[in-house]
């Protein structure tokens, strides 16, 4: 296929240290160029990644050669800047969380339908090939019934300075490490989702939350534990319990390119630990987000999680406020 020419909207550590590679390592991807608010930046990525240097997101969006943003910006940045993306008739790749909340989300999605141009919340991990193989032994009956799914995604405290601890940029736990567990559950436990309890910690001095739990059920009755902070000892898993054992997914959300991913299989005094191939979930997602603009799969498909996400999130923070 025709490669897809995509532009990059800020120059923030995942576009340098992954994103970008990426794109110029994925054959259906050509990068054009990088935008950023500092000269001295979009100097920098121009000279390291071979592409041209943009002063100012909108000097991007003008741009006829460019038909595809990715968006590393903050949460907080994007109810502007992924309105000006979609009106400027260009498909999006955005980091998550995608909006602050259901309101803001269901705006953006209504224009990308009138304007024909998709959105995709830049989940890496469901592109890792590790879940798909824990999801054919779950249904396989490996750990028999699951009754409950449980995910932690958490870790220390950050720079005060960090983006995430500023409200005016979407700062908060929940709509950063706990979109992930969030979106895990569904993935793992269906759309159907119902909210049974919700905590969030909030920091005095920031205002943000620091850290939160959540539980859910679905319609089969099966649970989900979620805990997420900034707070934490490095925890990045998920875990199904089933009526004849466990399955442990270790670095369910972050294994590096080149990185086997370790299993843990637990039955009745009997434990297995079963290492995966190595996967590059970066350069998946780069691949699947070119081929599905064109090739106008499931795009309704996309903009309709992106509004469920954005709809449990919500109901979340309502519930544990």
């Amino acid at each position: 296929m025709v490669p897809l020419r995509i532009g990059v909207m800020g120059c923030a550590d995942i576009a340098w240290r992954a994103m970008i590679p990426s794109f110029i390592d994925c054959s259906e991807v050509s990068l054009v160029a990088v935008a950023s608010r500092s000269r001295k930046k979009a100097e920098k990525f121009s000279a390291h990644f071979d592409c041209e240097g943009l002063v100012g997101y909108e000097s991007l969006l003008c741009r006829k050669d460019v038909e595809a943003v990715y968006m590393p910006l903050p949460t907080g940045l994007h109810k502007e800047w992924v309105r000006k993306t979609i009106e400027a008739g260009k498909h999006i790749l955005v980091e998550k969380s995608f909006a602050e909340n259901f309101e803001s989300a269901k705006g953006l999605v209504d224009i990308a339908r009138e304007k024909k141009c998709l959105i995709v919340e830049n989940f890496l991990f469901p592109h890792h090939s590790q879940h798909s193989w824990v999801m054919g032994k779950v249904s396989n009956g490996e750990i028999g019934d699951v009754h409950l799914f449980r995910s932690t995604f958490g870790f220390p405290p950050l720079s005060k300075t960090n983006f995430r601890y500023d409200p005016d940029l979407g700062g908060g736990a929940l709509l950063d490490a706990g979109a992930y567990v969030v979106k895990a559950a569904q993935i793992f436990l269906g759309n159907d989702l119902e909210l049974i309890g919700a905590l969030l910690k909030y920091d005095e001095k920031t205002g943000v939350d620091i850290y939160g739990d959540v539980m859910l059920k679905n319609l089969k009755g099966q649970v989900a534990q979620l805990s997420f902070g900034f707070d934490y000892y490095y925890q990045c898993n998920y875990e199904f319990l089933g009526t004849k054992g466990k399955l442990v997914v270790d670095r369910a959300f972050t294994p590096p390119p080149g990185f086997k991913p370790p299993i843990h299989i637990e039955h009745q005094d009997a434990r297995e630990d079963i290492y995966l191939p190595a996967d590059n979930h970066y350069l998946n997602m780069s691949r699947f987000f070119a081929t599905t603009v064109r090739n106008k799969n499931n795009w309704i498909d996309h903009w309709d999680s992106v509004l469920r996400q954005a709809e449990l999130m919500d109901v979340i923070r309502r519930e544990g406020s």
